[in-house]
């Protein structure tokens, strides 16, 4: 389990330290379902990338991958033609309006204060006909899928549809290890409205 401070900066990168030591390779399966989505070339934003799973994943399908992350070690552990940026996703993201046709957060709304702010901000910076692959959980990571969806629909309904949700799982501790099913979690599929 990740050891965390009240601070959020140390946290992280306590948090991105774990992760990078742990399974940094396995992309989040349901990205090879979003790549199936998108047109050739197209500009990603991997927020929260952390050990760059994702990022990495992305960059081999020839995505223009933009990672973001609030701390310093995972960014630069990616390679050099990956576009790293170190900020907070708690606040007005660095980017301009309808600069992404996808984002991808895979667990980065689960530790998100302002959501009203982050669903905006994303909107903000998607294309119109882009898309949202969000993937999250609830501390104390014992929320049923029932209350994820619920979450859901009442924080990204009002400015994007949903394409598609699964209930997922994921171990203790390890969101890469979907092979046991001691934390349920919710992935989606969102378009801007």
């Amino acid at each position: 389990m990740c050891n965390r401070s009240s601070e959020p900066v140390h946290s992280w990168r306590i948090h991105s330290t774990e992760l990078i030591s742990g399974l940094s390779g396995k992309h989040s399966p349901r990205l090879e379902k979003l790549a199936e989505m998108l047109n050739e070339n197209a500009k990603v934003l991997d927020i929260g990338c952390g050990s760059g799973r994702n990022t990495l994943f992305l960059k081999k399908m020839d995505f223009h991958v933009v990672a973001l992350d609030i701390a310093s070690t995972p960014l630069l552990s990616l390679p050099a033609e990956c576009l790293k940026v170190m900020a907070t996703a708690d606040s007005a993201l660095p980017f301009r309006e309808n600069s992404f046709d996808a984002i991808v957060d895979s667990y980065t709304f689960t530790f998100i204060e302002n959501h009203k702010l982050y669903v905006s901000e994303l909107s903000r910076i998607l294309k119109p006909k882009g898309l949202l692959l969000v993937e999250f959980d609830k501390e104390p990571h014992i929320v049923p899928h029932s209350e994820l969806k619920d979450i859901l629909y009442e924080v990204f309904t009002k400015i994007f549809k949903v394409i598609e949700i699964h209930e997922i799982y994921h171990a203790w501790g390890c969101i890469f290890d979907e092979t046991k099913k001691d934390v349920p979690a919710l992935s989606a599929i969102l378009q801007p409205m």
